[in-house]
């Protein structure tokens, strides 16, 4: 008996994902057809992944990545990163919304909404994040300057304010930071 539970709880997951839909293409345009072969969402998009075990998929509508769930509803615009979705890092990945950048989990739930110019992915615990900054392109990659920057947590709650004109490391178990305020650098303690 202990056997046959072992069995279904290991197979179970692997025979869900099996019934997801998976990418197809045609004419150039990617679609979705099921494990019989009948077409789920017909081909629209430019670049398609497959679904994850969340249900969601990353494809590319014009000419921007975008979140769908299985029923082809776009959940979010996805931030760009190595040409493709944002990584996640910490269980949380970037999206953009009216200019703006916020975060999304692996359901592609918006976690904590879009109120920044740019977000830094997280670590340890912390997102180094700015408003009036601007993204510059340097040959083919670009690095963000100006603005002001502050830290927020997973909750998206602010560390410390988005007032310094550069945040030099953050130390999230001593609850410390160096940030630079008028090209000086100072050690600070946040909550």
């Amino acid at each position: 008996m202990k056997f046959i539970l072992t069995f279904i709880f290991l197979t179970l997951p692997i025979l869900a994902k099996s019934n997801l839909p998976i990418s197809f293409e045609e004419n150039n345009l990617y679609g979705f057809k099921n494990k019989s072969g009948k077409v789920m969402i017909k081909p629209q998009y430019q670049h398609a992944m497959d679904f994850t075990k969340e249900e969601i998929a990353f494809v590319v509508k014009d000419n921007r990545w975008v979140c769908i769930n299985t029923k082809n509803l776009v959940l979010l615009e996805v931030f760009v990163y190595d040409n493709g979705p944002d990584y996640y890092s910490e269980n949380l990945a970037r999206f953009v919304e009216n200019k703006k950048f916020g975060f999304f989990d692996s359901r592609c739930n918006k976690q904590i909404s879009a109120a920044y110019d740019f977000v830094y992915p997280f670590e340890n615990g912390t997102s180094i994040v700015c408003n009036g900054c601007e993204s510059q392109l340097e040959e083919e990659h670009s690095r963000i300057i100006g603005g002001k920057y502050g830290v927020i947590n997973k909750k998206g709650k602010i560390l410390i304010p988005v007032a310094y004109d550069a945040i030099d490391s953050v130390d999230a178990k001593k609850k410390t930071a160096t940030v630079v305020s008028n090209k000086n650098k100072t050690k600070i303690n946040f909550k």
